[in-house]
């Protein structure tokens, strides 16, 4: 009688441990997804939101949105690039890449009147990088100054949208991070974005470096 009733308390513990297991392992995984996206979100560190386009750094998947006072966004697509690239004395790393369906709110209208025809909602990409001046002087230089999409819509760096100061001269040693965006008006299905960043000159306008290129496949 007791080998049975050890026999069946044996039982009891395994099955448990077996109802267990894929409970565990979900909230492993789970664990894991969140780290992921707290490492995702580590390079905004420091960031100050923009004035006049909504938070995108909750936009982690397809089709989610955000709301805030300046509007809605939602995310169309999406690529982490995390990228490093050394042009001349500027490194430059491009962290991420958003394709954004955005419909600013009543008091933001005006912001992208002139931008686009349709200013009530569009769609805009943006990337976000970080410069750094590894020269020893102060250098003249834009990360972005001409993008193109797959679909050949060409915008440039005057139709910039966030105006977060990244071309502005950059000191020797001096770090800037921040946002670049475009509207993108013409593109229907975007999955490639080819970046073609500025010249770098020095102070007195010396042509030190030529354009890079870069592309971004979505």
């Amino acid at each position: 009688m007791k080998r049975i009733i050890g026999f069946l308390m044996i039982m009891l513990v395994l099955a448990g441990c077996a109802e267990d297991k894929p409970a565990k392992e979900a909230e492993a995984k789970n664990n894991t997804e969140k780290k992921e996206q707290v490492q995702t979100a580590s390079y905004l560190d420091g960031y100050l939101e923009n004035p006049q386009l909504s938070d995108d750094s909750e936009l982690l998947q397809v089709d989610q949105v955000v709301e805030d006072s300046k509007g809605r966004s939602m995310l169309m697509k999406m690529r982490q690039v995390d990228e490093t690239y050394q042009i001349g004395g500027i490194e430059m790393k491009i962290q991420d890449a958003k394709w954004i369906q955005l419909r600013p709110s009543y008091r933001m209208i005006d912001y992208f009147h002139g931008l686009t025809d349709n200013e009530s909602e569009f769609n805009y990409v943006k990337v976000f990088v970080e410069i750094t001046n590894t020269s020893d002087k102060t250098l003249k230089f834009s990360p972005v100054a001409l993008v193109e999409t797959n679909e050949e819509e060409k915008i440039s760096w005057e139709d910039e949208l966030y105006l977060e100061s990244l071309n502005e001269p950059i000191e020797s040693g001096e770090s800037r991070k921040g946002n670049i965006g475009f509207i993108v008006d013409e593109t229907k299905d975007l999955s490639e974005l080819t970046i073609l960043t500025s010249d770098i000159y020095d102070e007195a306008d010396n042509k030190l470096n030529d354009a890079e290129e870069i592309t971004v496949e979505f």
